[in-house]
């Protein structure tokens, strides 16, 4: 068979594919591409899951009359001018290939105008093949239609999943950047009935507005001289759900969400990385949402660091300090259960699980003794492990974590010998904890995930009984951990109720 030149339709059909996965996929295209055009007011609406329309409408510069035609042509960008620029981007889109997609595969209309003309322009291109230009009369700024998504593809419109799943994607995008562009107005219309209407305000109660399921937010942040790193997380709010942004981008990256969940667990969260742009790549995929780092470990550090020091809450801080009086600051109630202690403070009833709130304690304990030195170990009958040529090196790189981490051993021809474990790991599986340490790409997750378990061990257990000094005993450790809301599983340790809020409940106010 002779090679040849596939037709331009068939190569823009193809192109659309790397960009346009499904209608979500579109809107976040437009809605990056109004953000460029510095619009603060966007509206957007959908139809059948955006599979029947998409339609982003907004107030930023516009497009120059005389570019339309470029703006829906493959590689045609304001936004770079060279190689060098794709390795300090600034702004969400850049390859120049978001327009020329949609228009490829969709009935495609645009309406544009700058400030500085009368008039504007209407664009319309069916399914790649262009129909039409003229002049109307617009606002400043740009609406782009977007109709009867894969028309002209119907093998990719049947791999499109139910109007309510794809619709849980359009969300997802939208709750993306309306997080970030707190400081913007954003509209949402779905199947002719406007679902969200959001004015400008903080980051901290869009959140909320969008979550209403978020009481309580914790906030943190911490820099160092790689960059810094801010956000929020909800250890009321346990779904499993975040948001991680890098310069104002939201991204994904799979180690990053590991760090993540290993010290938040299901907590939900919002994370802000600000980075030299120059050590982010964001050209992985045309999609740009997955990430990499020119050096990713220092990253992840910065992340971990984050999390581990900079979560002491608002509520109890001060019971942390030295100086205080447990008398005059809290009132112990009781226990519940003998599973909750129960504690008056400042207005506030807590209920702090006293076995998580232990496990904490814990395991900062076995963090300290790990990182400085050593974990207390105990003699095993040795456990034999067979190690190929990679694994051997990468063990002997990871000795010393071992030896720290409470590990006695010996490597001989390829064998490793353990003959001695970390007080309360007898019975483990230890092979396994073993080769997920030599094979992970992060072994300090795998440690503290571990160390995590041995904590549970030594804890305080839902069911004991503890008295008043027991009790008090507890919460002044607990409050001067470094991180009080949560236990090394991500589960939340305390919850609140305002007296104010009982009042209320029992006709009091």
């Amino acid at each position: 068979m002779r090679i040849k030149k596939l037709p331009e339709g068939l190569i823009n059909k193809i192109a659309a594919g790397e960009v346009v996965e499904r209608p979500a996929s579109v809107l976040k295209e437009l809605i990056e591409n109004s953000l460029d055009a510095q619009a603060d007011t966007l509206q957007i609406a959908v139809e059948k899951g955006g599979k029947k329309l998409i339609e982003v409408r907004d107030n930023g510069t516009g497009i120059h009359p005389d570019d339309i035609m470029e703006a829906v042509s493959r590689f045609s960008t304001s936004k770079i001018d060279s190689f060098d620029d794709l390795y300090c981007i600034t702004t969400y889109g850049f390859r120049g290939e978001a327009l020329a997609s949609i228009s490829a595969v969709s009935r495609f209309s645009l309406i544009t105008r700058q400030k500085e003309f009368p008039l504007g322009k209407e664009l319309f291109v069916e399914g790649g093949v262009f129909r039409h230009l003229s002049d109307t009369g617009a606002s400043v700024g740009t609406a782009v239609r977007v109709r009867d998504l894969f028309f002209n593809l119907p093998v990719r419109e049947r791999f499109l999943k139910s109007e309510r799943t794809e619709l849980n994607h359009i969300m997802d995008v939208f709750f993306r950047y309306a997080i970030y562009h707190s400081d913007k107005r954003f509209s949402l219309t779905v199947d002719g009935k406007q679902i969200y209407t959001l004015l400008p305000e903080n980051t901290e109660e869009r959140i909320k507005r969008l979550f209403p399921k978020v009481e309580q937010l914790i906030s943190f942040e911490w820099e160092n001289q790689l960059g810094r790193v801010s956000g929020y997380y909800s250890p009321d709010y346990q779904s499993g759900k975040g948001f991680i942004y890098i310069n104002g981008r939201p991204v994904k990256n799979s180690m990053l969400k590991k760090i993540i969940s290993s010290k938040l667990g299901n907590s939900f969260y919002v994370i802000f990385l600000e980075l030299p742009p120059y050590s982010v790549d964001f050209n992985i995929h045309p999609s740009k949402i997955d990430v990499k780092f020119r050096k990713d470990r220092p990253v992840y550090e910065l992340v971990k660091t984050a999390l581990e020091k900079s979560g002491k809450p608002q509520v109890f801080y001060s019971l942390s300090q030295p100086s205080v009086k447990y008398g005059g600051e809290f009132k112990i109630l009781g226990q519940i259960e003998n599973t909750f202690i129960v504690v008056y403070y400042n207005g506030e009833v807590y209920f702090i699980d006293q076995h998580v709130a232990s496990e904490r304690i814990n395991y900062e304990l076995l963090l300290k003794k790990y990182r400085s030195g050593g974990i207390d170990s105990e003699a095993i009958s040795p456990v034999k492990l067979k190690l190929d040529k990679l694994q051997q090196e990468k063990f002997e790189q990871l000795s010393s974590v071992f030896k720290n981490a409470g590990f006695d051993f010996k490597l001989k021809d390829g064998t490793l010998y353990i003959t001695a474990v970390p007080v309360y790991a007898r019975g483990r599986d230890i092979k396994k904890f073993v080769l997920n340490l030599i094979n992970s790409e992060y072994p300090e997750v795998e440690i503290e995930s571990f160390l995590g378990e041995l904590a549970c061990e030594l804890s305080v257990e839902a069911g004991d009984i503890l008295h008043d000094e027991e009790a008090k005993s507890l919460l002044k450790l607990w409050l001067e951990t470094d991180n009080p809301n949560l236990c090394p599983h991500g589960r939340p340790i305390y919850y609140k109720i305002p007296v104010e809020q009982i009042k209320k409940k029992v006709g009091r106010r």
